[in-house]
């Protein structure tokens, strides 16, 4: 039997610094695993400490604990981020590759593609040397996937932002206008555009706003008037779904890649109104499984919502449903079972 060991994070309920997108992926693919029955799995907790400092701590220790650590596994299954990847991500491989243990790297996001070729020559060489040895590479879009492989890498793999299917909580309903934010709350994720159209839509729609708060520029009292409702714990978010008919993200994040609160959106039927940036119309086909729209346009956001009706809307959720399938989580688990016993 393989044995794994997985470096990454998960989130902690009582810590909104570490609930977002790649840190709930990443405890559901430790969760999967977890459950097959041809590999063991190991976890091992990259941060503990969320803040710059602690950042550089939590990395010094993983370069002195690692190398005891890796000897009794056969994969070293790393997830991270665009920042792991540029500080302590290339000695992580090194030194897993020094032990002579084959590597599955996760790239989370959709950003790391677009800056790679702006770092010096010399660390692009690093990268070369070490990160991109790994014996597989995750990305999570396409369009990743293919500027790589055109530098000529023959090691990735296309393996996007999935969730677990949600069939059993899928409920016949009518169209009531009922519009939801979730993601956090920060202005990248074009929340300011979102206030704006808020005030502009007429009283029978209902916007309702959740996510962890970025208090650096807002505060939940001045939002509440938008439909500011709070944080959700992982665990509620796709109930608290159920309650809407559209998700809305207006975001133009640097790092967004596929988010995970549109791969839940679909999994209950939900359409999705998003930006057209970075590879999300990959995933949100205009028209099919929701509207996409230009970035930084309250007018945009306004007239997207008021596109959905009652007429049109069962089109829309059942493309949505449809659309799921590429994105269910035991087909990723399977893939990465087949690659670990491959």
């Amino acid at each position: 039997m393989k044995k794994i060991l997985l470096l990454g994070n998960i989130p902690n309920p009582n810590n909104t610094k570490t609930i977002g997108g790649a840190n709930t992926y990443t405890f559901e693919i430790l969760r999967g695993l977890s459950k097959t029955s041809s590999i063991t799995v190991d976890f091992y907790q990259i941060r503990h400490r969320w803040n710059k400092f602690g950042q550089i701590i939590d990395y010094l220790l993983l370069f002195f604990k690692l190398p005891f650590k890796i000897y009794k596994y056969d994969y070293i299954s790393i997830h991270a981020t665009w920042d792991f990847h540029i500080t302590i991500g290339p000695i992580a491989v090194l030194i897993s590759k020094l032990f002579k243990k084959k590597i599955v790297y996760h790239f989370f996001g959709g950003r790391f593609h677009k800056i790679y070729n702006s770092y010096p020559k010399v660390y692009r060489w690093w990268l070369n040397k070490t990160i991109f040895k790994s014996n597989k590479i995750l990305v999570e879009t396409l369009e990743m996937k293919y500027f790589f492989e055109n530098q000529g890498l023959k090691n990735m793999v296309w393996f996007p932002n999935s969730r677990k299917s949600s069939k059993n909580k899928i409920q016949a309903k009518n169209y009531q206008k009922r519009f939801v934010f979730v993601s956090r709350v920060t202005p990248t994720k074009g929340v300011d555009y979102l206030k704006e159209a808020s005030s502009l839509l007429s009283k029978d729609y209902t916007l309702e706003i959740y996510g962890p708060l970025n208090d650096s520029y807002y505060n939940s009292e001045s939002l509440k008037e938008y439909g500011y409702k709070g944080n959700l714990k992982p665990s509620k978010v796709l109930d608290t779904l159920l309650n809407f008919d559209v998700l809305i993200l207006p975001t133009f994040h640097p790092g967004e890649g596929y988010p995970g609160i549109f791969i839940e959106a679909m999994s209950i039927g939900m359409p999705v109104i998003c930006t057209n940036w970075n590879s999300l119309p990959e995933i949100i086909k205009h028209n099919k499984n929701g509207i996409v729209i230009p970035i930084k346009s309250s007018k945009a956001i306004v007239e997207a919502i008021e596109y959905f009706n009652e007429e049109n809307y069962n089109d829309f959720s059942k493309t949505a449903l449809r659309m799921f399938k590429k994105f269910n989580l035991e087909t990723r688990i399977s893939e990465l079972e087949q690659f670990y016993n491959g």
